[in-house]
């Protein structure tokens, strides 16, 4: 048998798989500069979109939907949020908005697990099992990291990082449309929980 050697832009392709790439990740970074092109093309006749934000400095891919065909090769799954999840999704895509228009030249937007908590107490109605329901917004941080929405910040471990990528994986019409699940989803809700 023949011995096979894989090159850096077949790493690369593995990676894009399984998570997003950035700009702070500068060979994997440049490689896909410069093989744009050939990468989209590769990941295209699986049915998968290569998105390469420049600006931004993230890239990643997403399942292709293209109006009129039927039959598109399927590798990635859309994922079943919880509710607290979804709710904690739009409110840091929300966040984020706010954190980019008023703090242009930071670098990174971070939140405690405390002010991650907040942001999602404020919308849920409230019950007399604090401690399932404080479960509840912890599991959602948790499902949010896993999805690499999140990252939690090695240096203090009690911190997230919101990952930039919230952006393009939530566009304004998406967020509207969600918002709106999301509000018929707590009014037929609201007299359920106890």
């Amino acid at each position: 048998m023949n011995a096979i050697e894989f090159t850096p832009l077949s790493f690369l392709k593995a990676r894009l798989l399984k998570e997003p790439v950035y700009r702070k990740d500068q060979e994997d970074w440049e490689l896909m500069r410069i093989h744009r092109d050939q990468i989209s093309h590769y990941f295209q006749q699986i049915g998968l979109e290569f998105v390469f934000d420049e600006t931004e400095g993230f890239a990643f891919l997403r399942q292709l939907e293209i109006e009129g065909i039927d039959r598109i090769p399927r590798l990635t799954h859309r994922r079943q949020l919880t509710y607290q999840a979804t709710l904690l999704l739009v409110c840091l895509r929300e966040e984020y908005c706010r954190f980019d228009t008023s703090s242009p030249d930071a670098t990174r937007f971070t939140k405690t697990e405390g002010e991650l908590q907040d942001l999602v107490s404020a919308f849920l109605a409230e019950t007399t099992n604090q401690v399932r329901d404080l479960s509840r917004v912890t599991s959602a941080i948790q499902k949010l990291v896993d999805l690499r929405f999140l990252q939690k910040i090695s240096e203090d471990p009690d911190t997230y990082e919101v990952k930039p990528i919230i952006k393009a994986k939530l566009g304004p019409g998406q967020l509207e449309e969600i918002k709106t699940r999301l509000k018929t989803y707590a009014e037929a809700n609201s007299n359920q929980e106890t």
